[in-house]
């Protein structure tokens, strides 16, 4: 039962969670006038974009609740791909079964969950800009390069969210050009350390590679797929910067740098949303970074601009 004093937001959520939630077939009817605002959905948008519209706001909310709302409210829903088209007494039991609690607790934290985005959903919706033309976007990147070896190798771990149904092919992208001076070698290698496998791989330049990864499974619109992967280029030395230039949609990058001890730079610098030509000159954004005593530099970005470049960059010489 739904409280006579809960807000708009909550009754317009539980409306959402009977039956088989968002698979329902008359989803674009149930969205009710708070959600249809919070979610940017117009009378035009036809019942397919409804629900995309819905579910990805949707599932960008529950990411942020903490682990065990997250996973009640998706399992409400029929997010959680463990009990997506089942009916809600299926999803309840399940999500019972998933916390190690009885039916009435996992009742009463999808409550909680629903207050929760009550919240959230009170505040506007950010403008993401368009979807990605190939159905997904970034919610997270975790990048390990370590420079104490030869050659340098870095390590990703992402986490992304599909926009479309039936998501099961990546196209990943990675440039690495060589000192200036220094011959190009076109040789990028790649190996996935979980979640997902290389299928096909594109040397379109001597500096930059791509590589399709197939999914263990294709994504349903709004589920999240977590994959690591390895980059090797063949070459000794690389330019003196490591940074992301996002060309989709990506809320959150944390990276961590390890230098040769033996040999480590004069100066290090934080790049926060600049201008890619501003990396290839090599200015110094006079936000100085200070190496750890094991030879490392963490830095973390928020809510990336596409086309602006984040990371560090370093020198060898004091000026």
């Amino acid at each position: 039962m739904t409280p006579e004093n809960s807000s708009p937001f909550v009754r317009e959520l539980n409306e959402l969670r009977r039956g088989r939630g968002l698979d329902a077939t008359d989803l674009h009817q149930r969205i009710g006038p708070c959600l249809r605002a919070a979610c940017s959905i117009v009378d035009a948008d036809p019942p397919a974009v409804a629900r995309r519209k819905l579910v990805l706001r949707l599932t960008e909310l529950c990411g942020g609740l903490p682990a065990d709302l997250r996973l009640a409210a998706q399992a409400a829903f029929g997010l959680h791909e463990e009990a997506a088209g089942e009916f809600l007494d299926r999803r309840i039991s399940w999500l019972a079964g998933a916390l190690d609690r009885d039916p009435r607790t996992a009742r009463r934290r999808i409550d909680m969950a629903f207050r929760l985005l009550d919240e959230l959903l009170g505040d506007p919706a950010r403008n993401r800009g368009g979807s990605s033309p190939d159905g997904w976007y970034v919610e997270s990147v975790r990048s390990m390069l370590r420079l104490d070896h030869d050659p340098p190798d870095l390590q990703e771990e992402r986490r992304i969210v599909a926009e479309v149904d039936e998501l099961d092919e990546l196209t990943l992208s990675l440039s690495v050009p060589a000192l200036r001076g220094f011959e190009e070698l076109p040789d990028i290698g790649a190996d996935v350390l979980f979640g997902g496998e290389i299928v096909e791989t594109r040397q379109v330049s001597a500096s930059h590679a791509q590589f399709v990864m197939r999914l263990p499974n294709p994504l349903r619109l709004g589920q999240r797929h977590e994959y690591g992967i390895r980059f090797a280029p063949q070459r000794s030395e690389i330019r003196p910067y490591y940074v992301l230039t996002p060309l989709r949609r990506c809320e959150k990058f944390s990276v961590r740098v390890r230098f040769d001890r033996a040999r480590p730079p004069a100066r290090v610098w934080r790049l926060n949303g600049v201008p890619p030509r501003v990396v290839d000159d090599g200015v110094d954004s006079g936000d100085r970074l200070t190496v750890n005593r094991v030879g490392e530099v963490v830095l973390e970005f928020h809510e990336l601009h596409q086309g602006l470049s984040y990371g560090l960059q370093w020198s060898f010489t004091e000026e």
